[in-house]
């Protein structure tokens, strides 16, 4: 990059807010996916929506990519600067700027990171419901532009449901508002929903409203084990049949309970298939709904089934799976994880599950399966050794049969981690009359293809 560059970035934002140095760029250069880094040429540290539609103006004026950095906890690529150029960082741009709490809204910034938010927001007795199994490091920015799901997506959808109204800089520098305030508005077309999920590739997010809800006023939960693949699928799908419509519906496959009991000590869990699920509401109403659950577990043959009936209990529970990638990297320095991540339509749940196992032993490779089973959104882990690439050969492998299967029975590429570099290629094959209008608009808002290249769509 020309130094005359660094000069006019330094202009905008000032000396202090620049780096080229190697440690800041490395950091910048990667994220949580198993994809290779790139190191970008510069990274910046805008503050305020007026700083980042200079940056971009300029960046555009001279043919420079912007690729938008949150956190860095991507799992698909999405914060890698593929094609180098600049990195903006909207880490300062932390603040919540306004709380609604007549409305249920908060306006804010998009480097608030999602457990901060709800931290913030226990004093209004207010919280955000949708939030990513990141949620202590992912931002509010990258959450909107990946359209991120979570454990509680079952109950109350992922991140673009909740969002009211965005403020973004487009690829020209020029900044616009979309969406509304109003709880019901079909004023024009539904922009917002397209900029939710586009992976900062139409524009960059600088300011959020997003709904909020009143605090649970209880929570409970259970957790249920099953020596059965077949007894875990019916288990889940009566559940999903059932007037109880959890906030929380988790699988994690035999080996993943392994990995749990490995990774902590506080929680053991029994060494099978097993559920987690959570309620939300009165106590009167999960009186009642944990009442069926037992029945619906006792009849299908649960061989546990305990139950968490306090907020501190379910925090207890789910706190055994906290930070397992991590402990996972920690304990096994030189294997990596490649997330098989797809949704499928709820009554090919038990069908995921059991391909997943057969594909373990198809291709000789360790694959932990796990997922938010509420809504049919898997994670399939395929481990690989970083020393045999025949071993990552046989992940992506997992990573192509799974995608495909979920493709083929009318589920997704992708229900929350996004297409970024690693599912570029499905593409064209669950969407092949829409992806020629998909490009068209990239085109159209980003005409010089500077915003994030080499995401979502092949050059």
């Amino acid at each position: 990059m020309k130094s005359k560059i660094i000069l006019e970035l330094k202009k905008i934002v000032g000396e202090n807010y620049v780096s080229v140095e190697e440690s800041v760029l490395i950091r910048h250069s990667k994220d949580k996916s198993f994809h290779a880094p790139q190191l970008p040429d510069v990274v910046v540290f805008p503050k305020t929506t007026e700083e980042i539609s200079k940056i971009v103006k300029l960046a555009n004026a001279n043919d420079i990519p912007v690729t938008p950095w949150g956190a860095g906890s991507s799992l698909m690529g999405n914060s890698i600067p593929v094609k180098k150029g600049i990195s903006l960082s909207t880490v300062l741009m932390n603040q919540v700027l306004e709380v609604m709490e007549n409305s249920f809204q908060v306006r804010l910034q998009p480097g608030v990171v999602c457990d901060d938010l709800n931290e913030f927001l226990e004093s209004y007795k207010l919280f955000f419901p949708a939030f990513p199994g990141s949620s202590n490091m992912a931002t509010i920015g990258g959450v909107i532009a990946n359209n991120a799901g979570g454990m509680y997506a079952v109950k109350y959808g992922v991140v673009g449901n909740w969002v009211m109204e965005l403020q973004v800089v487009l690829a020209d520098g020029k900044i616009t508002k979309i969406g509304s305030r109003s709880i019901k508005s079909v004023s024009g077309y539904n922009l917002l929903n397209l900029f939710v999920g586009s992976s900062g590739t139409l524009g960059i997010i600088t300011e959020a409203v997003l709904k909020l809800l009143p605090l649970p006023q209880t929570k409970m939960a259970v957790l249920t084990s099953f020596k059965n693949l077949n007894d875990v699928g019916n288990a889940i799908m009566e559940i999903l049949a059932q007037d109880i419509k959890p906030a929380a519906l988790e699988h994690m496959d035999l080996d993943y309970v392994k990995l749990v009991n490995e990774a902590q000590t506080e929680f053991k869990l029994k060494e099978q298939d097993t559920i987690l699920i959570e309620l939300h509401g009165t106590e009167k109403t999960l009186d009642f709904q944990m009442k069926l659950l037992k029945r619906i577990c006792e009849k299908n043959n649960a061989s546990v089934y305990k139950e968490f009936r306090t907020p501190e209990e379910c925090n207890r529970l789910w706190a055994c799976r906290k930070g397992i990638r991590l402990a996972f990297y920690k304990m096994s320095p030189n294997m990596g994880i490649l997330s098989a991540e797809a949704g499928v339509p709820l009554s090919f749940i038990p069908q995921f599950i059991k391909k997943a196992k057969e594909l373990q032993t198809k291709f000789n490779i360790p694959i932990l399966n796990h997922g938010h089973v509420g809504d049919g959104n898997f994670h399939a882990w395929a481990l690989y050794s970083l020393d045999d690439p025949k071993s990552l050969k046989r992940a992506e492998m997992v990573n192509e049969y799974l995608t495909r299967f979920a493709i083929s029975v009318g589920g997704t590429a992708t229900g929350e981690h996004g297409i970024g570099l690693g599912k570029k290629q499905f593409l064209k094959l669950e969407h092949p009359t829409s992806l020629p209008i998909m490009k068209n608009i990239k085109k159209l808002l980003d005409p010089k293809g500077i915003l994030n290249p080499g995401k979502i769509f092949f050059d």
